[in-house]
């Protein structure tokens, strides 16, 4: 069954743009979100406005397209496809959003094969610079910026003491914060770059050089800016508004020392390299007769295939609640030589968001010793409620610090428990005592003591339906005053367990 070029060319384009809204939804959300919630990422809007206004330039080359399905990027799809249900059922935003424009371009590319890369892949991999991945660079930037304002600084005779990030001077103190990386001037640096070359270049070279000018000169500026910030203190003593309020003056540099060097190099650079907006980047298509699959299966079966992770949890939604509510985890009673639970008495609490389970009781044995059991955790895992979640804490940082951390082997005597579990030793801030913490995860009935394995069975467990993640710990006193240590306590903890746990 082929496709005649009124299907491909007509109907496949009214189709593309609410398939790819509507099967990326969730996707689009948080890149708004990002760029809205996030200073350092509100360049975003640009980026897609960037992007949409480039496949408008060549929308007479993608309407040219006819289909051509390649089996490679079918294969390559279905797997980025399985990869971005992972990352949804394990709530990895920054997986999930990189993933969007590589589904975008394998889409394109298994229904008319590489003639839409040549089209439309340079336009849509520009979401890369609005993609949260950016900020990950900001601790090098950070040293780098720090390197060379110490030169500037020599250089102007401004003495200075530097301890890592902290460029203390006579007059006061200044300290170069992620956000004095450059990594915003960075990102929109390379995207300028990136759109001007896909814009106007036709050599892949030309538009490289382009990109690096622009990124180098990039962080020239803010180098500048910094030394510019610090000098400004230095010469002022300190009662410059611009130490405090210097986002302008920061754009400003940006625009002096970025943008008219980079539009300087541009105009060098064209020469031969540079192409009509309407043709640029968009060789003519592949001719018809030498198209080997032009099924509409092809369109079919890669639509499907991207649109599938978004159908999964909605399918899977009565199933997921059912066995979110019928799972009701239970302070376990209390064995032979174990009085308890006494629901009232707590040795420790660790810091969750919003749980669904906060369940703790304390068992006292026959000769005095405590154990604390504590069963917290969530039925239905979604965004902002995760069991491994970095707002969730084994403990709160400002009532204790941590004292040690450990795994231990308890073997396979237990049936609530791993073989391996955490320990961790916290001491109060205030009254000096210490406390011990056996912990490991519950995920679905999946055991473990590691987070990597607990949010990756957690994202499994999520498209069957099973969303269930609790962490269980057990917690005790140290006799800190006895050589022993928390060695009494470990051994109440193997006790606890024998009694109650197997």
């Amino acid at each position: 069954m082929s496709a005649s070029p009124g299907f491909s060319r007509h109907y496949l384009w009214v189709l593309a743009i609410p398939l790819l809204v509507v099967s990326l939804w969730s996707e689009w959300l948080d890149y708004f979100s990002l760029w809205y919630d996030s200073i350092v990422y509100n360049h975003g809007y640009l980026v897609l406005a960037g992007t949409l206004y480039l496949l408008y330039v060549r929308r007479d080359a993608l309407r040219q397209l006819t289909i051509n399905g390649s089996p490679l990027a079918i294969v390559l799809l279905a797997g980025a496809s399985f990869a971005l249900l992972l990352s949804q059922a394990a709530d990895i935003r920054v997986f999930r959003l990189l993933l969007t424009p590589i589904l975008i371009l394998l889409w394109g590319w298994s229904i008319w094969g590489r003639d839409f890369l040549k089209v439309a892949g340079g336009p849509i991999m520009l979401l890369v610079f609005a993609a949260p991945v950016w900020d990950d660079f900001s601790p090098i930037l950070q040293h780098i910026t720090v390197f060379f304002n110490n030169i500037f600084l020599q250089l102007a005779d401004i003495e200075a003491t530097i301890n890592e990030f902290l460029i203390t001077l006579e007059v006061g103190a200044f300290l170069v914060e992620g956000g004095c990386s450059g990594v915003r001037y960075l990102m929109v640096a390379l995207f300028l770059g990136a759109f001007y070359g896909q814009l106007y270049y036709r050599s892949f070279a030309a538009k490289a050089m382009l990109i690096i000018a622009a990124g180098l000169f990039s962080l020239l500026a803010n180098w500048i800016r910094v030394f510019g910030i610090i000098a400004a203190g230095h010469y002022t003593n300190m009662e410059t508004s611009l130490v405090e309020d210097h986002e302008l003056f920061g754009w400003v540099i940006f625009i002096i020392f970025t943008l008219l060097p980079v539009f300087f190099i541009s105009s060098r650079l064209e020469g031969d390299s540079r192409g009509s907006p309407e043709k640029n980047g968009s060789k003519e298509p592949s001719s018809q007769p030498t198209a080997k699959h032009t099924s509409t299966l092809w369109p079919i079966g890669a639509s499907l295939l991207i649109i599938w992770p978004a159908l999964v949890p909605i399918a899977l939604e009565a199933k997921t609640e059912k066995v979110a509510q019928a799972w009701n985890p239970e302070l376990v009673e209390g064995g032979s030589d174990w009085r308890g639970p006494l629901k009232h008495a707590n040795v420790w609490q660790p810091e969750f968001s919003r749980p669904d389970i906060d369940l703790s009781g304390v068992y006292v044995s026959e000769d005095l010793k405590q154990v604390q059991l504590q069963i917290t955790g969530y039925r239905n895992q979604n965004q902002n409620k995760e069991l491994i979640f970095y707002k969730n804490q084994l403990f709160d940082s400002s009532d204790w610090r941590l004292v040690s951390t450990a795994k231990r082997d308890l073997g396979d005597a237990y049936l609530l428990s791993p073989n391996r579990i955490n320990e961790t030793v916290i001491q109060n801030r205030q009254d000096r005592s210490q406390v011990i913490v056996w912990s490991w995860y519950d995920v679905g009935g999946f055991l473990t003591d590691s987070k990597l394995e607990a949010k990756v069975a957690g994202a499994l467990k999520k498209i069957t339906g099973d969303s269930r993640g609790a962490l269980w710990a057990l917690a005790g006193r140290c006799e800190v005053s006895q050589s022993s240590g928390c060695e009494q306590q470990r051994q109440a903890f193997t006790r606890f367990l024998d009694s109650t746990l197997q």
